[in-house]
């Protein structure tokens, strides 16, 4: 079922899915800490910016978000607002992690993928994410594979 939000003189549901890709396309998602790390920042700007990541998922170079709620936002300023303040944390504090896959002042590539998601659930597009991730991973990587519902 759909979940349909009213918010004044409105009534709709605002899904959208978001690839984001470390910067030279490095699997620095491979390190555990590393995708932690960086979906928890994730997370907490989304939160800052009131909208949901109903889902988020991690191959080795790259990144999937299921945002519901974000009509408040353009598509490039949610999306840079994200990749910004992730990017930002995660050199401040983290390079050590990831300074021999990436360098300069960069975490993220300077492009997305993004598609805005209709007539279906939530529960759908968090699977259809979960699974695409399987051909990214070795069986021994997919039993310690965090799948990150938010």
């Amino acid at each position: 079922m759909n979940e349909l939000k009213s918010s004044g003189h409105t009534v709709g549901e605002t899904n959208l899915h978001l690839q984001f890709t470390p910067a030279f396309r490095r699997d620095v998602f491979s390190n555990p800490l590393v995708r932690e790390l960086a979906v928890g920042y994730l997370v907490q700007r989304a939160q800052e910016m009131r909208v949901e990541l109903a889902a988020v998922e991690c191959g080795p170079d790259h990144l999937h978000l299921f945002v519901k709620g974000w009509k408040n936002w353009k598509i490039p300023v949610l999306a840079g607002q994200l990749k910004a303040y992730s990017s930002r944390m995660m050199r401040k504090g983290h390079k050590y992690l990831f300074e021999e896959k990436l360098w300069g002042d960069k975490f993220w590539s300077s492009g997305y993928f993004h598609r805005t998601v209709g007539a279906v659930n939530s529960e759908t597009v968090k699977r259809y994410i979960l699974e695409g991730q399987k051909k990214h991973w070795n069986s021994n990587e997919q039993k310690t594979l965090v799948n990150y519902v938010v």
